[in-house]
């Protein structure tokens, strides 16, 4: 049900997250550590210490490391959650670099095999 809402085919979560940091686009200076959570063709989900100055629509610059090889993409924080361990934001990525979109739709691929062999 989720994934009709979100009218995405996938979502890829990873075992380890994946290192990486945000610079909010009209303001470099609010900027941190982030730890990719999930990823899809339409965004990704990031935790990250708490910071106030980050709030919904802000507009992100992310660069995060998959495999040896550094990403990085823009994007518009759509929700934000805060708990006692820092915060978690999705974001909705206007356009993943090509490469990119080529190895979120190989972690489809590695989904729906997994799949098969599940069902």
């Amino acid at each position: 049900m989720l994934r009709e809402r979100r009218n995405e085919p996938f979502r890829y979560t990873f075992s380890t997250p994946l290192p990486g940091f945000y610079n909010k686009k009209f303001n470099r200076q609010v900027a941190g550590a982030l730890q990719v959570k999930d990823i899809s063709l339409n965004g990704l989900r990031f935790s990250c210490d708490a910071n106030p100055s980050l709030s919904m629509k802000d507009e992100l610059i992310l660069t995060f490391i998959y495999k040896n090889e550094t990403f990085s993409a823009e994007g518009r924080v759509i929700w934000l959650k805060t708990d006692e361990d820092g915060m978690t934001c999705g974001i909705h990525v206007y356009e993943f670099p090509e490469r990119m979109q080529a190895i979120i739709y190989q972690l489809g691929d590695t989904m729906n095999d997994s799949n098969k062999i599940l069902g």
